[in-house]
C-alpha cells in the first residue's frame, strides 16, 4: 500500500489556526490597558476599561467564543480594506499588462539590444523593481520559459539565467519599496495612522540600491566564470538539465502600444515615489520645505480656474501625503489609460481588470483572516494585546536598536519556515511587534514611528530572505521545468543571498546612527 504524500497546508488554513489559538489564548491570558499618566503612556498589567473609561483592576479574562472567532475575519476585512482594495487595483493593473503583452514585450526588447553583462544588469534590475513595486514572485515561471534559454544560448548555464530571477526578484521583495502586499500590509496592520507607504522610505532605497549592487555583482562574477569555463558551473556534472533551447518561447514585439503601455507602467512606478516620499522633512532656508517646490507644478495647475476644475488637480492630496487610497488611484488610473491606449474593447477590458483582481483576491482573504487575529487580540490600549506588549517589552527592556533589527530579522526567518504569505505574516504579528516597537523606542532618537519603520524592514527582509531558499510552489516549478536538483539550488541560493541579508542587516543596525530613519 502506498502511503499518502503529506501536504503542507495552505496560509488560509494556517492564517485561522493562528486566530483559533489565538481565541484559546484569551481564556487563559489576562488583558491590559494602556492609560495616560502626565502624557507618558503606561501599561496597567491585568486591567480593563469600565463603562465610563475607568481603569478596572483585576479584571481577569475576555473569553472569545465561537460568535467571536466567526465574526473576527469580518471585521479584519473592514481593518484591512484600504490595503485590500490596492491590491486588488494593483492586480487589475497588472492583469491588463499581462493581456496585451507589454511587460514580456518589454523584456524581449532587452533582450534582443543587450548581450553579456549589461543584459545581466538590466534584467536583475527589472526583476528587483518588479519585486520592489508588487512582489513577483509567482509569475517567475513563465518568465524562467523565456528568460534562461536565452541565456544558455548566450554561453552562461541554466543556473545562470535562474539566478537573474529569483536573486532579482528576493533583492526587490527584501527592499520593499512599495510592495503592497508586505510593506503595505505590515504598515496596515500596525494600524499607526502616523505611518503610511512613505515612512522608512529613504531607509528602503538604500537598502534596495546597495542590495541590487551586491547580487547584480555576485550574478555578473558567477556568469562571466562559467561562460570562460563549463566547469565552474554548479549543474556542471550533471546530463540531464533541460535548457529548452530546442522549444525557445518567442516574446512578442514591442509595439507602439505596448511601448506606451511600459510608459505607464513606468510613470506609476516614479508617481509612487513622488507621492510617498517624505518630501516635508528636508527643509529649505526660506522656511519652506522641498514638499513645496515638489507640488508647485501641481499647485499651479490646480489653481487655474477651469483646469484645475476640469483636472481636479486643485482636490489632490500633496506629494508627500499619500496614503493607500492615491496608491489604488494610481492604478486605477492606470488601467484606465491602458485600455485607451491598447483600444481594448469594453467587454474584453472588464474581462481582463475583473480576472486580475480575482487573481489576488486570495491575498486580501488572508490578510482579513490575519488581521482577524489582531482583532480576537484587542486593541493598542486594551486587550491581550497589551499583556503580551507588557511581557515582550519588559523582556526587550534597555535593547539596542541595533540588536532589535538583528533579533527581529531571525525571527521571520524562523517565521518563513511555518508560513510564505507576507501579507498573512503581516497580519499576525504586526499587531504585537508594532506596539512592542512603538514602547521600545519610544523615547529614544528614532521615536515610536522610526522604531515600527525599523521593524517592518526587518519583517521584509528576514522573511523574503527565507521565502527565497523556502521549497515553495513557485521555486519548485520553476526546477522541475529544467530538472534542477533542489539541493543544487539551495547551494547555490545561500551563496547568493547570505552577503544580502548580512549587509542589509548591517545597514538597519546603523540605520538610526546615520539618518536613514
Amino acid at each position: 500500500m502506498s502511503k499518502k504524500k503529506s501536504k503542507m497546508l495552505s496560509a488560509y488554513s494556517i492564517v485561522f489556526i493562528f486566530l483559533i489559538i489565538t481565541a484559546i489564548l484569551t481564556w487563559f491570558v489576562p488583558t491590559s490597558v494602556v492609560v495616560s499618566n502626565h502624557g507618558v503612556k503606561e501599561v496597567i498589567y491585568n486591567a480593563s476599561f469600565g463603562p465610563n473609561g475607568e481603569v478596572l483592576q483585576g479584571a481577569g479574562y475576555n473569553p472569545a467564543g465561537i460568535w467571536d472567532i466567526i465574526m473576527a475575519p469580518i471585521t479584519g476585512f473592514n481593518k484591512s480594506s484600504e490595503v485590500g482594495i490596492a491590491i486588488l487595483l494593483a492586480g487589475s493593473f497588472l492583469g491588463i499588462m499581462n493581456y496585451v503583452g507589454a511587460l514580456d514585450a518589454g523584456i524581449g526588447h532587452l533582450l534582443k539590444k543587450h548581450t553579456g553583462t549589461s543584459l545581466i544588469a538590466l534584467l536583475m534590475f527589472v526583476f528587483a523593481i518588479f519585486g520592489t513595486v508588487f512582489g513577483l514572485w509567482e509569475e517567475i515561471p513563465a518568465f524562467s520559459i523565456v528568460i534562461v534559454p536565452l541565456f544558455v544560448l548566450a554561453g552562461y548555464d541554466v543556473m545562470t539565467g535562474l539566478g537573474v530571477l529569483f536573486v532579482g526578484a528576493t533583492v526587490g521583495n527584501m527592499a520593499s519599496i512599495v510592495n503592497p502586499f508586505s510593506t503595505g500590509a505590515a504598515i496596515g496592520a500596525i494600524g499607526n495612522p502616523d505611518l503610511s507607504l512613505g515612512s522608512g522610505m529613504f531607509l528602503r532605497i538604500v537598502l534596495f540600491v546597495v542590495l541590487y549592487l551586491i547580487g547584480t555583482g555576485m550574478m555578473i562574477k558567477y556568469a562571466n566564470g562559467v561562460k570562460a569555463d563549463k566547469s565552474k558551473s554548479i549543474l556542471s556534472d550533471l546530463t540531464d538539465i533541460h535548457t529548452m533551447t530546442h522549444d525557445e518561447k518567442k516574446l512578442p514585439e514591442l509595439t507602439k502600444k505596448r511601448f506606451w503601455s511600459l510608459v505607464i507602467f513606468i510613470c506609476i512606478i516614479i508617481a509612487l515615489i513622488l507621492g510617498y516620499m517624505p518630501w516635508y522633512q528636508i527643509k529649505l532656508g526660506d522656511g519652506k520645505t522641498l514638499q513645496d517646490i515638489v507640488n508647485a507644478p501641481i499647485n499651479f495647475i490646480g489653481s487655474i480656474p477651469f483646469i484645475g476644475n476640469l483636472t481636479g488637480l486643485k482636490h489632490m492630496t500633496p506629494f508627500g501625503d499619500w496614503y493607500f487610497g492615491e496608491f489604488s488611484f494610481v492604478f486605477l488610473f492606470g488601467s484606465i489609460l491602458l485600455g485607451f491606449v491598447n483600444r481594448i474593447p469594453e467587454k474584453d477590458f472588464v474581462r481582463e481588470f475583473t480576472n486580475g483582481a480575482k487573481d489576488l483576491l486570495g491575498v486580501v482573504l488572508v490578510l482579513a483572516v490575519a488581521n482577524g487575529i489582531s482583532v480576537l487580540m484587542g486593541s493598542k490600549t486594551f486587550g491581550i494585546s497589551v499583556t503580551f506588549v507588557y511581557w515582550i517589552q519588559g523582556a526587550l527592556q534597555g535593547i539596542p536598536a541595533w540588536a532589535f533589527a538583528v533579533a527581529t530579522i531571525l525571527a521571520y526567518m524562523g517565521i518563513g519556515f511555518f508560513l510564505q504569505s507576507t501579507s498573512g505574516v503581516a497580519g499576525i504579528t504586526m499587531p504585537i511587534l508594532g506596539a512592542v516597537a512603538m514602547a521600545l523606542f519610544a523615547t529614544s532618537k528614532i521615536g515610536a514611528a522610526g522604531g515600527q519603520i525599523l521593524l517592518i524592514s526587518a519583517f521584509t527582509m528576514g522573511l523574503n530572505f527565507l521565502n527565497g531558499l523556502y521549497p515553495s510552489a513557485t521555486s519548485m516549478g520553476t526546477l522541475a521545468l529544467f530538472n534542477v536538483p533542489y539541493d543544487r539550488y539551495l547551494k547555490f541560493m545561500i551563496k547568493m543571498f547570505i552577503p544580502l541579508i548580512v549587509v542589509g542587516a548591517f545597514i538597519l543596525s546603523i540605520s538610526q546612527y546615520i539618518g536613514l530613519i
